[in-house]
């Protein structure tokens, strides 16, 4: 058995780094989508829209995050399946993938008429802002198939090892959306209505580009394997794609749950503390994507080494993610700490929402960092297919932590509701990290992490 001093010698630093780099700067231009349509409305409209966007996004952060499963599940069969050697099955879980986007892409439009009015009765109260976030929310959604597509696209290109095509995709869409965002907002004054339509339009010139890049990536074999859609390899494996897929929408509805807490919770405060939220938002995605970087790289390497069954190197390429994943989160603590009035000054010129964001910044400035661990032991369990720990981890977090600490501050601690919701939020990130960490530990100890890889389906 091989020894600590082992185990850490020569880790795979470089190939960690080299998925890593593409991803981080993919993600990070992710969240700029949200900053610039923050910063048009902050500068060129009211807090009536930036109120709607933050409850509009919501909805659509809703949407891509509960279906986000449709990239990571991609990315978790293929990398396994590519690592154990067997291409054609890699293909078939592609083709899985496409499907279910097609289909939930076309159930979402033409459920959206009905579900979204009914979703901002809950999340907004009467009025403009309900009006303006209704609108929103149902011109983005015009994309959604556009949105899923891109998912699986970018699943098989993490699993394959390949984070640069990801890169190149969303780098076109965001560049697109804020090109079409100082347009419609800055130019037109089209408001949260402009907002949206850049971003749905951006998104359709994505999927088109994602399946350009996809085909010429592709090899002879892989586009032959795809142009054929019949056969057993296709009709079979769909119970464990199910229950893969089943443990992290799970895990994502109650992640997705506490975020629209946080922010419909924040709207019953206030319209200036909503607006202030939307801002706080946007720093913690800027974040928090920048931080996956190396989450993706940890997926990505993790799914191949199950896929080959090395335990021993997939301890090791976790252990070469570890170390940046929370060195990037200290630096945005960092950052956070020292530039806080001229990052808020770059999101709003709004006297009252300046004052609240400047209120609950403190919250937010220890947020990179003590997620750091959460981030990447996401990417570890989503590469393995142990996605159940996930689920179980997350629940735990929201009932354990989150929904108590916010009660006892709104019961006993006596600080403003504000606070009490920032402090609630910041400690169930943290649990987070602590949760997946012992999930690690008794899984190694158990040598357990290539159970899954028996019931990848052939």
């Amino acid at each position: 058995m091989s020894s600590g001093t082992d185990l850490l010698r020569g880790l795979p630093h470089r190939r960690a780094f080299a998925l890593a780099w593409p991803a981080i700067l993919s993600n990070i231009t992710v969240p700029l989508v949200g900053l610039v349509d923050t910063a048009m409305l902050g500068h060129f409209s009211d807090a009536t829209h930036l109120g709607a966007v933050a409850i509009g996004g919501t909805v659509i952060g809703a949407v891509v995050w509960l279906l986000g499963f449709l990239r990571t599940g991609t990315t978790s069969f293929v990398g396994r399946s590519l690592g154990a050697g067997r291409e054609q099955e890699a293909v078939a879980h592609l083709q899985r993938s496409v499907l279910m986007a097609v289909a939930l892409g076309g159930a979402i439009l033409v459920l959206q008429w009905v579900a979204v009015p009914l979703l901002m009765g809950v999340l907004a109260p009467e009025g403009a802002v309900r009006a303006f976030a209704t609108d929103y929310a149902l011109i983005r959604l015009l994309a959604a198939p556009a949105t899923l597509l891109t998912l699986v696209a970018n699943g098989w290109f993490v699993g394959s090892g390949d984070t640069r095509r990801p890169l190149a995709i969303v780098a076109t869409v965001n560049v697109l959306n804020i090109v079409l965002d100082v347009t419609f907002v800055a130019g037109l004054g089209w408001g949260s209505q402009g907002a949206a339509a850049a971003s749905a339009l951006a998104e359709w010139v994505g999927v088109g580009l994602a399946a350009v890049l996809w085909w010429r990536a592709a090899s002879p074999a892989v586009r032959e394997a795809f142009r054929r859609w019949r056969g057993k390899g296709l009709r079979s494996g769909w119970g464990a794609v199910v229950a893969l897929n089943g443990w992290l929408f799970g895990r994502t509805a109650i992640l997705y749950a506490v975020l629209t807490f946080v922010t419909a919770y924040a709207a019953r405060i206030g319209e200036d503390v909503l607006a202030a939220t939307s801002v706080l938002m946007q720093f913690m995605l800027l974040a928090s994507y920048a931080q996956d970087g190396y989450a993706h790289a940890a997926e990505a390497m993790s799914s191949r080494e199950i896929g080959r069954r090395d335990v021993r190197e997939f301890h090791r390429a976790n252990l070469a993610a570890a170390v940046p994943a929370v060195t990037i989160g200290a630096v945005f603590t960092l950052l956070y700490l020292v530039a806080r009035d001229p990052l808020i000054s770059v999101m709003t010129d709004l006297p009252e929402v300046s004052a609240s964001v400047r209120e609950y910044f403190p919250w937010v400035i220890w947020l990179p960092l003590f997620s750091s661990l959460a981030y990447l032991f996401d990417g570890v369990f989503l590469g393995s297919g142990h996605t159940r720990a996930m689920l179980v981890t997350m629940l735990l977090s929201a009932v354990v932590v989150f929904f108590p600490v916010l009660a006892v501050g709104a019961l006993w601690v006596g600080d403003d509701r504000g606070h009490d919701l920032w402090r609630a939020f910041l400690l169930f990130n943290m649990a987070r990290g602590v949760f997946l960490g012992i999930a690690y530990w008794v899984t190694t100890a158990r040598g357990a992490w290539l159970e899954h890889e028996e019931s990848v389906p052939a």
